[in-house]
């Protein structure tokens, strides 16, 4: 039977390399983010959601699919290409990238919709 004092150690170490992991991880990613541009904020129906615009002209919604963020648009060169003609506003929708979601509320894509 293992002694309970070094399951304590190993416990208490594996929280300590996970929370320094977790600190490393959001200082790097705080560096890969600086100088970029994030656009702005809105307030809809609670949430706070995260929208890149560009351009002039008429405008072109870009909306993500699951599992991205409208910096998708960005980073593929979407959103430059598009802002030559249009006015293009790239929503992160709600739960996703910079965009809050609020609790109690369902948030499928249907409900987006």
């Amino acid at each position: 039977m293992p002694d309970i004092a070094t399951f304590n150690d190993v416990v208490l170490l594996l929280a300590a390399a996970a929370a320094g992991l977790a600190l490393y991880n959001g200082l790097r990613a705080r560096r890969a983010l600086r100088g970029r541009r994030f656009g702005r904020f809105v307030e809809v129906d609670g949430a706070r959601l995260h929208l890149i615009e560009d351009g002039q002209g008429m405008p072109l919604l870009l909306l993500h699919g699951n599992g991205s963020s409208a910096e998708d648009f960005t980073t593929s060169g979407i959103v430059d290409k598009a802002a030559a003609d249009y006015r293009v506003l790239a929503f992160d929708r709600p739960g996703f990238g910079r965009s809050s979601r609020p609790i109690g509320r369902i948030w499928s894509a249907a409900a987006q919709a």
